[in-house]
């Protein structure tokens, strides 16, 4: 786990940027890496931050996410639930808040860590970078250290463990004809 990410999903993301709070379209939606900061469009633009690595933050159902191909190259992404965004497939940062539905039902898949439904259960096991990230650290901390090695250790296990469905779907769904 790079030393970034922590500080990383704990940012607000999308408020006026600060140093141009008098232009328009001021929002911060881009983090730098480099300098450990959440960026406008115009902080980029500044040739400040040329030979840095930068993330694109964008908003996705209330949610902040990242570009999963962007954040690949930074942490290992696989067990994390990706969405489609603007023909994009993006990750989440943090989970969403549960609204209290109800509509989970005893049994159902769902992240490790928040207990969110998850939609390809049998591919993943989190729906977010946070809960990951959780999940790591936990197993890290049972292991009695938070050394690199135990990370790894608890990455590869939680990659090894299988989801089991309650029920078999019923098949391929069909559309009914239209008219």
């Amino acid at each position: 786990m790079p030393a970034w990410l922590g500080r990383f999903l704990k940012m607000t993301f999308f408020g006026s940027c600060l140093v141009h709070d008098e232009l328009q379209k001021n929002e911060l939606n881009r983090y730098c890496i480099t300098c450990d900061l959440a960026l406008c469009r115009y902080c980029i633009s500044t040739d400040k931050h040329n030979d840095h690595k930068l993330l694109t933050i964008y908003r996705h159902v209330y949610k902040d996410v990242v570009p999963l191909e962007e954040m690949k190259s930074h942490i290992d992404c696989s067990k994390i639930q990706p969405y489609k965004c603007n023909k994009k497939w993006v990750i989440s940062l943090n989970p969403l808040p549960h609204c209290g539905s109800g509509s989970l039902v005893a049994g159902d898949p769902t992240c490790y860590i928040c207990k969110r439904r998850l939609h390809e259960p049998d591919q993943f096991c989190f729906c977010s970078i946070a809960c990951k990230v959780e999940a790591l650290v936990r197993k890290s901390n049972e292991a009695g250290g938070t050394s690199l090695q135990a990370i790894g250790e608890a990455l590869e296990a939680i990659q090894n463990v299988e989801i089991k469905r309650k029920r078999k779907r019923k098949g391929i769904p069909h559309r009914a004809p239209l008219k």
